[in-house]
């Protein structure tokens, strides 16, 4: 399947050539993407050293036109534009508040600072960027994820240092870093005291977040367990500071790695409670991305699944996206054949007990950023970005919307 809609970003935010004269460097294709409760599309990158905003009123199927994009940091700050480290943008439910998110970097190599700014006025102008933790030490803080719930508080989480460098000071073992989060329910005016979340996780896995039944935040990430193990874990991340945060196993994979793959997973909770996880990892000696379910009351349902195994030779799976409504999951996926990247789809109505055969949505010869599936009001959406044909938003399908 063919993208319907796309949009060149490389041209209009003049970073790219649109003759084969001079060719200035590529712009990073790390891209963030989220629909608002009014139907419009909004999307983030970076320029330079500026996070930009644009938006689309008609994101149909039919046409794309996003707007000129808007500047939000006004002094220019490094930015970390890797496509597991992209800006993040949401929209409080009321759709009149848009918020961004990033990861600023700092002097020293894999240190940084999570950056907020908001958005009052449908995107003309942004708030000087604050950042969102109490903690100023030149370490990690980076990796951000950003989700608003029902209520319009807004979650961000992201991997934090802190732990390790104290147990440093104090001549103590520590493998990894660790999993903090800071909440603001007031519209991000103000951001309460950061929470740990749990110790000894991997360093430069993305964080995944997604709302269950209840409205409440779960968070999912790649843990450090005993042995080098690096399988994940998940947590309701509470709003009040009095009920505490208590993280389970998720995956258990049993996978020894002591490196972080960077490579972070995806996470939906169907109505049932169950969180459907799909995640990279080497399980009985084979590296793919598998899809597997954690019961509400945490016990794994059925066998890890490789879902990247299209029977297909030579294809390597990556960077998987998950999206639910109702009983209906979406799975999408990267695969690569040694020559292109190809956006790959399966689809389950039945709570992720059988799913289709997989299909392609898009492809490229070039380079890309991870997907991300956008849910609509119902209507599902895969956004991508590529060195080739700049933005897209593909309509995933007409079944069931």
């Amino acid at each position: 399947m063919q993208p319907l809609m796309a949009h060149d970003m490389s041209r209009m935010d003049g970073m790219g050539a649109s003759s084969s004269a001079a060719k200035p460097p590529k712009a990073p294709l790390a891209t963030g993407a989220a629909f608002d409760s009014k139907h419009r599309l909004w999307v983030t990158w970076v320029e330079g050293q500026h996070v930009v905003v644009a938006h689309s009123d008609k994101a149909d199927g039919k046409n794309l036109a996003l707007s000129p994009p808007v500047t939000v940091n006004a002094m220019p700050e490094p930015i970390y534009t890797s496509a597991e480290n992209r800006p993040k943008i949401a929209a409080s439910p009321d759709a009149k508040t848009i918020y961004v998110t990033w990861s600023m970097p700092l002097d020293a190599p894999y240190t940084g600072m999570v950056r907020f700014s908001r958005s009052t006025d449908g995107g003309a102008t942004w708030s000087v960027p604050a950042t969102v933790h109490g903690d100023r030490q030149p370490i990690t803080h980076r990796f951000d994820s950003l989700i608003v719930d029902g209520q319009g508080r807004i979650f961000v989480t992201w991997i934090d240092k802190r732990d390790l460098t104290l147990a440093k000071q104090a001549g103590k073992p520590y493998d990894g870093a660790a999993v903090y989060y800071a909440v603001s329910t007031d519209g991000g005016q103000t951001f309460q005291p950061e929470r740990k979340v749990a110790d000894h996780t991997c360093e430069c896995c993305r964080i995944a977040l997604a709302l269950d039944g209840q409205g409440r935040v779960q968070a999912m990430w790649r843990n450090v367990f005993e042995g080098q193990i690096r399988d994940h874990a998940l947590a309701v991340l509470p709003v009040d500071a009095d009920q505490a945060v208590v993280p389970i196993r998720a995956t258990f994979s049993g996978w020894h790695m002591e490196a972080c793959p960077e490579h972070g997973p995806a996470l939906a909770v169907t109505p049932d409670g169950v969180r459907h996880m799909a995640w990279f990892s080497v399980v009985n000696g084979r590296a793919d991305v598998y899809y597997s379910r954690l019961s509400a009351d945490g016990k794994p349902l059925g066998e890890p699944w490789a879902f990247g195994d299209t029977g297909k030779q030579d294809e390597q799976a990556s960077h998987a996206a998950l999206s639910a409504r109702g009983k209906t999951l979406w799975l999408a996926w990267k695969d690569f054949d040694g020559d292109t990247m190809r956006l790959m789809l399966r689809r389950s109505d039945d709570e992720g007990a059988h799913w289709s055969a997989p299909r392609t949505l898009a492809q490229t010869a070039g380079g890309s950023d991870n997907p991300q599936l956008l849910d609509d009001a119902g209507r599902i959406y895969l956004s991508w970005r590529t060195q080739s044909d700049g933005y897209m938003l593909v309509p995933v399908d007409g079944e069931g919307q």
